[in-house]
């Protein structure tokens, strides 16, 4: 890497969670996200500036902002989907989030009773559950769907588990590094109410 005043996404780590306003923070042009559940944050910086405090004491990792991207569309025989249902396993009372392009309230997902109990935009802050890709539901369907729309015929691995959605990718399925810990941040600190 050359070193420039070119600005980059990078997601920056200390070593303990800052207590207070540390010289650092004041050397990011911008910053993205605050992201305590790894002592750190997302910002911009110039390479310039990310080779001067790289041996800085007070900071364990420095990584780029990486661009993440939906995937294994195709993924139920490659999880062996048929084992929980041969040991009656359906997911009742159990939720699993789902972080990606968001969940659509598919009726595989809502009919006869509505398991898409919560969703979280992170990308256009939407109040209502939408996926304007399609991953997530398809996500949510392998891991929740009830087969409602086709008659049965096509169930989930846990077609009785609730389903908390989360958009952190966007319409083209992607986002970046700091997006997905601040979904799952948010999974963790709403846990209890899920």
């Amino acid at each position: 890497m050359s070193q420039s005043r070119e600005e980059v996404p990078v997601i920056i780590q200390f070593k303990e969670s800052p207590n207070k306003p540390n010289n650092i923070s004041s050397l990011v042009s911008k910053i993205k996200a605050n992201l305590p559940i790894i002592n750190g944050f997302a910002g911009y910086m110039s390479t310039e500036t990310i080779y001067r405090i790289i041996e800085s004491p007070e900071i364990e990792f420095i990584s780029f902002d990486s661009q993440v991207y939906a995937l294994l569309d195709i993924a139920a025989p490659t999880m062996e989907a048929h084992f929980p249902h041969d040991k009656s396993l359906e997911g009742e009372g159990i939720t699993v989030a789902v972080i990606d392009t968001g969940v659509a309230p598919h009726y595989d997902l809502t009919r006869p009773a509505n398991r898409l109990i919560g969703f979280k935009d992170f990308v256009n802050n939407k109040p209502e559950p939408y996926d304007d890709n399609g991953h997530g539901t398809h996500v949510a369907g392998i891991i929740a769907g009830n087969g409602f729309s086709s008659r049965g015929r096509y169930v989930g691995i846990a077609p009785k588990a609730n389903i908390l959605g989360i958009k952190a990718l966007n319409a083209q399925g992607g986002g970046n590094t700091s997006d997905v810990v601040k979904a799952i941040s948010y999974v963790i600190e709403t846990k209890d109410k899920y």
